[in-house]
């Protein structure tokens, strides 16, 4: 059985804190005294129950000391109450000042909360300190590194899943997703949509007298050129072994595919592939082309 890794940070030490399934802490000095004040009636949320902790800590001697001059008979009253004057302003102040540096303290909690559930929610990564060495600092550190760690992983699965490994555009399941998209655009009334099926001429040819490295070039050399010829908001996809699926958005009153497929074709022409020895290819193609300009074009079927 394959056993879970550690994460690591930039050192390479793992992260603390680990628990097991139960919330016990794997080093086996679990969070009793949170768990029993985490239940704690009088205040809900964590910083509340830290903050009452600090004040009820705060004021034990003030009312350990009211209790005193309530009790003891040596002292007189005008004397009792210069001192519980004094003590009380001075417990005030000193509770304020206590508070506010409790709060601040805590503020690397709330940060370290407060990014993961944004990139839960929006998956925006975080900026949070990382210079920091106490145990705070380093949980703002750990966190960072978690989602950055977290975010590569998941954009490079994603560029994975969506890319053609040998052209580097949208794979044919990609593509058929994005088009869905695009032509429910087009029944909303929203746009013309334009599909050009482009075909690589004799590339079974060409992989037979050269191989199939100079055929695999050849797919990325069309891929290429087709990428700089189209705006920005079209798309190409690989649909197939040689075939590529051109998607273009019309502006009213205009027809996109001729001019964009002429374009891609006098640079092929003057642009051939070169290979080792000198060799040239000059890389010709076919294409058919459809347009989507309703809802009833709409209903095609991306996956045929």
């Amino acid at each position: 059985m394959v056993q879970p890794a550690t994460v690591t940070n930039q050192h390479g030490s793992g992260l603390p804190g680990a628990n097991d399934q139960n919330g016990r802490s794997t080093d086996g000095s679990g969070p009793k005294i949170y768990a029993l004040l985490a239940r704690l009636p009088l205040a809900k949320s964590y910083l509340g129950k830290f903050m009452l902790i600090a004040f009820l800590g705060t004021h034990l001697p003030l009312i350990a000391l009211v209790l005193y001059l309530v009790f003891a008979s040596s002292i007189d009253l005008r004397s009792s109450v210069t001192v519980l004057v004094i003590v009380l302003v001075g417990t005030l102040f000193g509770t304020t000042a206590t508070l506010y540096a409790l709060y601040a303290l805590l503020r690397p909690v709330s940060l370290a909360s407060q990014a993961l559930s944004e990139y839960l929610d929006s998956g925006r990564t975080p900026s949070l300190p990382t210079g920091l060495a106490d145990q705070a600092g380093r949980l703002m550190a750990n966190v960072q590194y978690v989602v950055e760690q977290l975010d590569k992983d998941l954009r490079s699965l994603q560029e994975i899943a969506t890319k053609d490994h040998l052209t580097g555009v949208y794979n044919r399941r990609a593509g058929e997703g994005r088009l869905a998209s695009d032509l429910a655009r087009v029944s909303r009334g929203e746009g013309t949509l334009t599909l050009a099926l482009v075909d690589l001429n004799r590339l079974k040819a060409i992989n037979d007298r050269c191989g199939h490295q100079a055929g695999d070039a050849c797919l990325r050399h069309l891929a290429h050129t087709c990428s700089v010829n189209i705006r920005e908001g079209d798309w190409l996809a690989r649909w197939g072994g040689d075939e590529f699926v051109v998607v273009l958005w019309e502006e009213k009153g205009e027809r996109t595919a001729n001019p964009v497929l002429a374009r891609i074709a006098k640079d092929l022409a003057e642009n051939p592939l070169r290979l080792a020895q000198s060799t040239r290819i000059r890389l010709t193609f076919s294409a058919g082309v459809v347009r989507c300009t309703g809802s009833e074009d709409a209903d095609l079927d991306v996956n045929g």
